[in-house]
């Protein structure tokens, strides 16, 4: 199958001297989303492959390496989106789990099923409900020192001594934001979106960020009609400005404007930077990594935004050799948090038949919904 990935290692603080590393993870997750897609794995499936690849890396904010609670832990939040069925599936505050993605794709996967009495799957769970799923689901469960890295372990030292002298409130290069994220489009015409947290540094035990919150840090919905565009957004920054702003749904629904570039400028100055929701924030800091596609001719583009210093991508089509990998920054003199750069680039995908799907909306014999 033929597609278009894209990552991010998240929108917040990354230092120049892991700029290779940052973009190398990003490269090999794209490489492995591409391979899944090769060999007939659809845009759900090349999604999680990336996001497993992020959640490895002791360099991110997500799985293996996610910064310690106030106590110490690991609490992993994910979530994937299908933009076929509009399924949605995640997990928050959830330990011992070495790969939450993949918890998160169950979940989605599993709003297909149905269960006796009536009883609905659900579609998020957290905590020790989501590790038992988990366990019953046969992913791999570890202990909780496996998931702590050196350098989440120095940071929550750091952290913890510097709380002492005075507040870490806002000081990103210290309580990283870098939340990961992957969108893809396959052949089929099948948009998903996918995100993975560690959440913010010292958060308390139970805090559930953006990335397991409907609509705040995925959203992903496939073209109906092929007249209608398809669109997918992932979002990262601090998860509590995300959610209050649903991000991920307003910058993805930005996309549909003429020109994408413009709906996406608009949307953060209109929807993040002077939302009404974060009137008591300073600095209101986000990214997010979005793409629009015309399953018509097989064309999209791919655009991403961010009001923090940095924020760290990737990119790859099943037809190139090579990701491209790139760190985008704030203009200088920008302070973070209170100016938004957008950015973007058109790609293609090499289509199979375009699959028509039609609602279905049933009526009683009065014609009542």
């Amino acid at each position: 199958m033929n597609g278009f990935i894209a990552v991010h290692c998240g929108a917040g603080y990354h230092s120049d001297s892991l700029k290779k590393e940052y973009q190398k993870t990003c490269f090999v997750a794209c490489r492995k989303a591409v391979e899944a897609l090769r060999e007939g794995g659809n845009a759900i499936d090349a999604v999680e492959k990336a996001i497993i690849e992020l959640e490895n890396s002791p360099l991110t904010n997500a799985g293996y390496g996610s910064n310690l609670s106030w106590h110490g832990q690991v609490e992993c939040d994910a979530s994937i989106m299908n933009g076929q069925t509009l399924h949605f599936g995640a997990c928050g505050a959830v330990s011992n789990v070495w790969n939450p993605i993949s918890l998160a794709k169950h979940l989605c996967v599993k709003q297909c099923d149905s269960l006796s009495l009536g009883r609905v799957p659900p579609c998020i769970l957290t905590g020790n409900g989501a590790r038992s799923w988990a366990e019953r689901m046969g992913l791999e469960i570890v202990d909780d020192r496996k998931m702590v890295t050196a350098r989440s372990f120095r940071n929550y030292k750091h952290c913890k001594r510097k709380l002492k002298r005075y507040s870490l409130q806002n000081d990103i290069k210290f309580s990283p934001l870098d939340t990961v994220g992957a969108i893809c489009v396959d052949s089929n015409g099948v948009v998903a979106s996918g995100a993975s947290s560690g959440g913010v540094s010292l958060k308390h035990e139970g805090r559930v960020g953006q990335a397991a919150s409907f609509g705040s840090g995925v959203w992903a919905v496939m073209s109906r009609d092929g007249v209608k565009p398809s669109i997918a957004a992932c979002t990262s920054g601090c998860g509590e400005h995300l959610i209050r702003t649903q991000l991920a749904k307003n910058t993805a629904e930005s996309l549909l404007e003429t020109s994408p570039v413009l709906g996406l400028d608009k949307c953060f100055k209109e929807n993040f930077l002077e939302s009404p929701f974060l009137w008591d924030v300073p600095e209101r800091l986000g990214g997010t990594l979005a793409l629009k596609f015309d399953p018509q001719v097989g064309e999209g583009e791919l655009l991403w935004g961010h009001t923090t210093k940095t924020m760290c991508i990737g990119y790859m089509s099943t037809e190139n050799d090579r990701p491209k990998c790139i760190i985008s920054y704030l203009p200088p003199k920008v302070e973070p948090g209170r100016k938004a750069v957008v950015s973007g680039q058109p790609f293609k995908v090499r289509m199979q038949q375009f699959p028509m799907i039609q609602w279905e909306i049933k009526t009683d014999v009065n014609g009542s919904l």
